[in-house]
Parts: structure tokens; sequence; C-alpha cells
């Protein structure tokens, strides 16, 4: 439980990512300029304070635009996730491969922290790629993995972690959705 709420207290959203990024982006060159203004002793000329000013609003504009452009996203993103949760559920009287999963975990982005949006969109595909999949469960299949060579077999099990793909030499390969970039029925097979 306590696990729980460190990760809860860790995770952001992608609006306070970006707050972090327009801060180094944005505010540290600002300063950075004063800074040089002052030391060179043209801060105190009206044209160099009227620039500062103008700077500073224009830049607050672009933050509020930035902002509220990343609100949005964030709402399609939400939305998106709950449609494929909802087309990923199986029909009624079907039943499902597994249990429903457990809220995703944010991903990690390098410097920022983790992002609540990434883990659901990385989800979201996985519920995808999932429905795909069992589609074709039983039937010969070509499996495209990212990093990896395109690989044939018939599918015997979608379940909620990745794909199991019987090989033609007998062997069974696991793949995570994650990796899966595309799943077309093999014709004749």
């Amino acid at each position: 439980m306590a696990d729980n709420a460190t990760t809860q207290r860790r995770q952001q959203g992608l609006e306070q990512a970006a707050s972090v990024v327009f801060a180094l982006m944005g505010i540290v060159p600002l300063l950075l300029f004063t800074f040089t203004l002052w030391q060179v002793g043209a801060i105190h000329r009206t044209l160099a304070q009227a620039c500062l000013v103008l700077t500073l609003v224009l830049m607050l504009l672009g933050f509020w635009l930035f902002r509220s452009m990343l609100g949005q996203l964030s709402e399609v993103v939400k939305e998106v996730a709950r449609i494929a949760q909802a087309v990923a559920r199986p029909a009624a009287g079907r039943p499902m491969a597994a249990p429903p999963a457990m809220p995703t975990p944010a991903r990690p982005v390098a410097g920022l922290g983790s992002i609540w949006e990434l883990g659901e969109m990385a989800r979201t595909m996985d519920l995808l790629w999932q429905r795909e999949a069992r589609a074709h469960v039983g039937r010969h299949v070509q499996i495209t993995v990212a990093n990896s060579e395109e690989l044939t077999g018939r599918l015997l099990e979608a379940t909620e972690d990745g794909l199991l793909l019987e090989q033609p030499g007998g062997g069974t390969v696991a793949i995570t959705y994650l990796r899966v970039q595309g799943i077309e029925p093999v014709v004749g097979g």
C-alpha cells in the first residue's frame, strides 16, 4: 500500500511534465538574457526593458497555449484509452482469456519521471493488438516484431501480457504487445 502511494506521488501527468520542459526551455534562457543585459549595463535602457517585458508576455502566452493544447491531448488520450478498453472487452457470453488488467503504471521519461498518459497509451495499444490477435487465435499468422525478423506460425493464445506463437519447427515463442507491429493471416497456412 505504501509503495502504491509513493508511486502515485512520483507519477505525473503530461501537463506537469510540459511545465518542467517549459521552465527549462523558456524561463532559463530569459533569465540568462536578463542577466547578460544587466552585466553589460543595458538593462536600465527603456528599449531593453520593453523588449524583456514583451518577451515575457509572449513567452507566457505561448506557455498558456501549450498547456491548453496538452490538456486537450491528455483528454484525447484518456478517451481513446476508455474506448479501447470498451472495444477490447469480449462480447457477452464469450469467455475472456484472462481477468481484466489492473490500471497501467506510468511510463518513465528520462529527466521527467513517470508520465501517466504514456503508460495509458501503451496499455491502449496492447488492448488493440490483443483484440486484433484474438481474431486469429488457432490460425497461421505472420507477426511483425520490433527489432526482430517477422515470425510465422500458429497463434496459440492472446493473453493480457502478449502472444504465444507456435513456430513451424515446434518451438513456442512469447511476444509482448509492446514489440508487435503487425499481425497478418498467412494465406494457405
